[in-house]
């Protein structure tokens, strides 16, 4: 499980760092700076997709980016890791874990 997650957050910081990813834009312009960045989580809804992003192993932004009407500004929160942490499924605990070291190991 743990490889899998490794994996996983690693397609998912190379795809953030692609010139057109939307995600980067937005987190960047919102001042994040995403080279040590990892998607925790990506929900694709009808209108929307929402996304948890971890940065630089310190702290999580969440980002809902409307699909289809650019003129919508996206909508974006910065959250601290403890609370965050409340509540966290085990399966959970364990990506953000494999997310953390890979922010460690990566400055």
């Amino acid at each position: 499980m743990e490889r899998d997650f490794r994996e996983e957050l690693l397609k998912s910081s190379e795809a953030l760092q692609h010139p057109e990813s939307k995600l980067r834009q937005v987190l960047e312009d919102e001042g994040h700076i995403t080279q040590n960045a990892y998607v925790l989580h990506w929900t694709s809804e009808q209108l929307e997709d929402l996304y948890t992003v971890l940065i630089s192993g310190s702290y999580l932004v969440d980002v809902e980016i409307d699909k289809y009407d650019d003129s919508k500004s996206p909508k974006v929160k910065r959250n601290e890791l403890k609370p965050y942490l409340h509540g966290l499924s085990k399966m959970n605990q364990v990506r953000l874990a494999v997310a953390q070291d890979l922010a460690c190991t990566k400055t």
